[in-house]
């Protein structure tokens, strides 16, 4: 069975991928970042879902597929906002 942990590499490693600009600062938080791993397991899970709602054909999903692409990008804006918040952290 999948842990948490694994669930939230998986998130990260999506990240990195949607966000190439801050690979370097993602990796360096999530040493040093306690709570990023929650997210990234949120935004594995919410984005696993999207994937499959996508994948299926079917009348009535779009309001649930709008609310998980909402939710994809709240996390991802979160994500973005530690990144920068850390970078200034540094700078100081």
């Amino acid at each position: 069975m999948d842990t948490a942990r694994e669930a939230a590499h998986r998130g990260l490693l999506k990240l990195m991928l949607r966000l190439p600009l801050l690979r370097g600062q993602l990796q360096l938080l999530w040493q040093k970042d306690a709570d990023l791993e929650p997210l990234c397991e949120a935004y594995e899970d919410a984005t696993t879902t999207l994937e499959r709602l996508l994948k299926r054909t079917g009348d009535g999903e779009d309001g649930l597929i709008e609310e998980y692409r909402t939710v994809c990008l709240a996390l991802e804006t979160d994500i973005v906002a530690r990144c920068r918040a850390r970078k200034a952290r540094t700078r100081s």
